[in-house]
């Protein structure tokens, strides 16, 4: 026997569920059929980052992390999980980003200090000149994280070093390589590895403003179980109640993403699930502003992003 809660979570969740596109479908067929010896090489770079979306990624389930690593990908490069490091780090990077060592894609996380290009270097060589030279070379290039496809936190107003996007970096360089953006603060890892898996062996997936349209076309906010308490106005007054998140600064309303029928933590639980407000960290605006809190009481409106309908 259920309450009448739990059954409107439940009809929320399936009737969403059977919306979605075969994007899962596609790529556990794809997961069968690859071949290793095919499988481009991925360097991981990292910018102005915390490296939370490396270690969100490292929480991978079917196919686990160390699967999507050595059997689905050749992760060929990565600060904090490669064995090598220091000459012979460099001289790999060299070799991949020089175009000598053969297919790859670029892998990104952070944001890039453009004002400030020695706020972030490798060896003795800026960001700036590994990101520019692997546009010429690289296959295309997967921007991880808030921080790499809007900014994120890096860029918020008033940081001394001109941060900026993936994206905008490549824009200002007047370059225009296959790029593709995976928001989140931190990224799912379902989100990054399919995605992947996508383009190396299905080509490249559906987007929707450079992001994949699978798992970024639909608004936290049309999908969510509570969106029944919203429609019926039975809003929370205080963090831990039942009830909508709205009057809490809730930024569903403002963020495209498909937490509530993903799910966070090997399919646990998610912010809402634990009667948290989505701060909108898959949104352009996370973090930008000073006058922009990520909890905030009693909204009266829903707030404008440029979000928009994007």
């Amino acid at each position: 026997m259920i309450d009448r809660r739990e059954f409107l979570k439940m009809a929320a969740c399936l009737s969403v569920s059977f919306g979605i596109s075969n994007f899962p479908t596609v790529i556990s067929a794809a997961l069968k059929k690859i071949d290793y010896k095919t499988v481009p090489r991925l360097i991981y770079l990292q910018g102005q980052s915390c490296t939370g979306c490396s270690i969100s990624l490292l929480q991978a389930e079917s196919p686990n992390a160390v699967s999507m690593i050595t059997r689905y990908s050749k992760l060929s490069f990565h600060a904090d999980l490669s064995a090598t490091s220091g000459k012979q780090a460099l001289n790999l990077i060299e070799e991949y980003i020089a175009g000598r060592a053969g297919e790859y894609f670029l892998a990104f996380e952070g944001a890039i200090p453009w004002g400030m290009p020695e706020a972030c270097v490798i060896g003795k060589r800026p960001l700036d000149h590994y990101l520019t030279a692997a546009a010429k070379t690289m296959s295309g290039a997967v921007a991880i994280g808030t921080c790499a496809t809007y900014g994120g936190i890096p860029a918020a107003e008033g940081n001394l070093t001109d941060a900026v996007s993936l994206k905008e970096f490549y824009k200002r360089k007047k370059l225009n390589p296959l790029l593709i953006d995976i928001p989140g603060c931190s990224v799912h890892p379902d989100w990054v590895w399919k995605t992947i898996i996508h383009l190396v062996q299905v080509g490249l997936p559906e987007l929707i403003n450079g992001r994949p349209k699978s798992f970024f076309h639909r608004k936290v906010h049309e999908i969510c179980p509570r969106y029944h308490d919203f429609q019926q106005e039975i809003f929370a007054q205080s963090l831990g109640q039942k009830g909508c998140l709205f009057k809490l600064g809730c930024l569903g309303p403002d963020t495209h993403a498909d937490c509530p029928t993903r799910w966070w933590n090997g399919g646990q639980t998610w912010c809402i699930g634990a009667n948290a407000p989505c701060i909108g960290c898959a949104s352009p605006m996370f973090a930008s502003k000073k006058n922009f809190p990520f909890y905030r009481s009693f909204e009266k409106a829903v707030l404008r992003t440029s979000e928009g309908n994007k």
